[in-house]
């Protein structure tokens, strides 16, 4: 009786296929995981540049780098906890998500506020528009 595995490896081949099929899938996960951090990153690029009040993106940019980590330990569950790449992986979407944290960190005061814009020295300006009506 022949048993069903690959002679060159020893192992079983459909097993060997579904370790294929779930890396090429958490290399797919993780690649949005860095999507959503990019992502993250354009959110604010107006109100950093731009001297003018512009809307709040601050809390939307918190949730979508919580879905990135989210997304993430995904990508590691999906790649396997002994997997090299799998953990490599996570560790460069967790330094773009500390690296956006760090530069939304100045931000992240104006939470309540509906209005943030720049000053001239760097500094944000938080400010509710309905507070500008007479």
């Amino acid at each position: 009786m022949a048993m069903d595995t690959d002679t060159d490896t020893g192992r079983d081949p459909v097993r060997r296929r579904t370790r294929i099929v779930r890396g090429c899938a958490a290399a797919v996960v993780f690649a949005f995981a860095v999507l959503v951090v990019l992502f993250a990153f354009g959110g604010t690029i107006e109100v950093d540049t731009a001297p003018w009040l512009d809307q709040n993106p601050a809390p939307v940019v918190v949730m979508m780098l919580v879905i990135a980590v989210l997304v993430t330990a995904g990508g590691v569950l999906l790649s396997g906890p002994r997997s090299y790449a799998g953990w490599i992986a996570a560790a460069c979407v967790a330094a773009l998500v500390v690296l956006r944290t760090w530069t939304l960190a100045p931000m992240l005061h104006c939470w309540s506020y509906d209005s943030v814009g720049r000053n001239e020295d760097g500094s944000y300006r938080c400010l509710d528009r309905g507070d500008m009506l007479p």
